[in-house]
């Protein structure tokens, strides 16, 4: 036991003088200044290469996720930009719209048996969406049961009834509407009521052997049985689709198509004595 403890100190003497030695022959050679350095610089380069890869990473990972976050904002701005866009185009095209149809109806010159009142339409109501509508003209501004009203493209309907600042319009769709008529290019009359919720209207009571055919205008007739309203002639009702022969009456009946936009029209104008 002494003797293998004595071995292993005999060892590790020679170690260290083997040790001294070399160094002291380096530490005297000028080429080998760096050689612990070196053997260092070799040992951890490699590791501190793979921690330089790694920090990079890191740091690029970072880098991304920051910048989705700068995208996610920048999108989050577009998307808000251009709701704003949609926004003041759809206002836009509203205004001009209107624009339109003011533009139309001022077209419209009135002879001095009548004049004009200018409504918006505020509601739609009934078993049809178009059959009446609401309109923010009443007693007040001088509208009056059985009033025609028109809109910038032709005939929109008649008032059937009145408050003090609103009014009902009963539309050229409705079935229950009559409205005397007459076709542009045969001067030929009929009474102009709804469809049954088709959003078409017709002329009913043609002659039998009328002349009217598909495209031919219907306009508005100044025939009239109430004293107190005033019935424009040559206001455009719509254009002849087709024409069909009724066997109960044994006259003809002219389907047609309204010259105004039910889904679009937002102003119009009462006509009154």
């Amino acid at each position: 036991m002494d003797f293998l403890k004595n071995k292993l100190l005999t060892i590790i003497l020679i170690l260290c003088l083997v040790l001294t030695i070399f160094i002291g022959v380096t530490a005297n050679n000028k080429n080998n200044e760096g050689f612990f350095q070196g053997v260092i610089t070799s040992t951890i380069a490699p590791i501190q290469k793979q921690i330089y890869i790694a920090g990079q990473r890191i740091t690029n990972i970072f880098s991304f996720i920051k910048s989705i976050s700068t995208l996610r904002k920048e999108n989050a701005e577009l998307k808000s930009q251009v709701q704003d866009l949609k926004n003041k185009l759809v206002d836009y095209q509203k205004i001009k719209t209107e624009n339109e149809e003011m533009r139309k109806l001022l077209q419209f010159r009135p002879d001095n048996n009548f004049k004009l009142i200018s409504a918006n339409v505020i509601g739609k109501v009934g078993d049809n969406w178009f059959n009446v509508l609401i309109i923010d003209a009443g007693q007040n501004d001088g509208v009056k049961k059985g009033c025609y009203v028109r809109a910038a493209d032709g005939l929109v309907g008649k008032v059937i009834e009145v408050s003090s600042n609103t009014s009902k319009v009963m539309t050229i769709l409705d079935e229950n509407i009559k409205i005397p008529v007459v076709i542009n290019e045969t001067l030929e009359e009929g009474l102009l009521v709804g469809n049954n919720n088709s959003n078409t209207c017709k002329v009913s009571y043609l002659p039998n052997d009328t002349k009217s055919t598909v495209g031919n205008l219907v306009i508005t007739s100044n025939i009239t049985n109430n004293a107190d309203v005033v019935v424009p002639s040559g206001i455009i009702v719509g254009t002849i689709e087709k024409i069909e022969y009724e066997k109960i009456n044994l006259s003809k009946t002219a389907y047609i198509k309204p010259a105004v936009n039910f889904y679009k029209v937002t102003k119009v104008q009462v006509i009154v004595k």
